[in-house]
């Protein structure tokens, strides 16, 4: 139940901005979740919310670094809470979560590659 709300939070911050692209480019620094996929989700977010208009792009950026921060707990909350085989695994649901929290930021047709 945990990782379905991760999810619906996590995919709902592409939404915040995505639109018609414009403005001036956007720049959002973020430290690393500690998942390699996590952390392209989130550049994939960043080069997307860059092609937003500037009014929409200040949501956006905050919704980069919101789920920035979710992701980085989720991490160490399976790294403290897990072990072996099951800490392993949580981090392959993770990423995989991100992976395809990614494609979907592509498929947007502000966004997309």
């Amino acid at each position: 139940m945990a990782r379905a709300h991760l999810a619906l939070l996590l995919c709902g911050t592409f939404t915040l901005g995505c639109g018609k692209a414009g403005g001036d480019p956007g720049k959002v620094e973020l430290d690393s979740t500690g998942v390699d996929a996590c952390d392209s989700y989130l550049a994939t977010m960043t080069t997307c919310a860059s092609k937003l208009p500037a009014e929409t792009r200040k949501s956006h950026e905050a919704a980069i670094r919101i789920a920035r921060d979710v992701l980085e707990a989720r991490a160490e909350a399976d790294d403290d809470a897990l072990k072996g085989a099951a800490r392993a695994e949580a981090r392959v649901a993770l990423a995989a979560a991100c992976k395809q929290m990614s494609d979907a930021v592509l498929d947007r047709e502000a966004c997309g590659r």
